[in-house]
């Protein structure tokens, strides 16, 4: 294949992951106070996306473009400042997250979810002392434990997924 196709199957794919990871962003918006306990907490559906187009691709950048793109959008209609510096830190220890578990031999998509969930959490809480002090530090126990519950949640998803979206290249 021509390396221009390769390119255009490659924004038809990285447009494709923007899809679903925006689609599953807004999805999330609407899931009932019951099932998310915690204020502000989020399953991270979006991050199925995430971690499908790492492993489609085993590209750190595309994962990362895809990340920042969808925080950009979900920002400019439905977020503010803080929503989206909280997401833009936690997308990015995700990144580097997946860059460090990518390497790891035999980590299961449940491991991965799970790791990538607590990065996510780690970021948030590093832009809440940021924001607000040291004061949010006691919600950490309750946001990593809700990050292994919600993270194998997406992991078993993630192993649900057609071949085509997880196969690793």
């Amino acid at each position: 294949m021509p390396a221009s196709d390769r390119r255009v199957v490659r924004m038809a794919e990285n447009a494709a992951f923007l899809s679903a990871a925006l689609i599953l962003s807004f999805v999330e918006s609407f899931l009932p106070a019951a099932i998310l306990p915690l204020p502000g907490f989020k399953i991270g559906l979006a991050n199925l996306a995430i971690l499908s187009v790492f492993y489609r691709t085993r590209s750190p950048a595309n994962a990362a473009l895809i990340s920042l793109c969808r925080c950009l959008i979900t920002f400019l209609l439905f977020g503010n400042v803080t929503s989206f510096l909280f997401s833009l830190c936690g997308g990015a220890l995700v990144i580097i997250m997946l860059c460090i578990a990518g390497r790891l031999r035999g980590l299961s998509f449940i491991g991965v979810s799970v790791l990538c969930a607590s990065a996510h959490n780690l970021g948030q809480l590093a832009a809440a002392v940021f924001l607000t002090g040291t004061a949010v530090l006691a919600y950490t126990p309750a946001l990593f434990a809700a990050s292994t519950v919600y993270g194998t949640v997406n992991g078993i998803l993630l192993n649900r997924m057609p071949e085509f979206i997880t196969k690793k290249s």
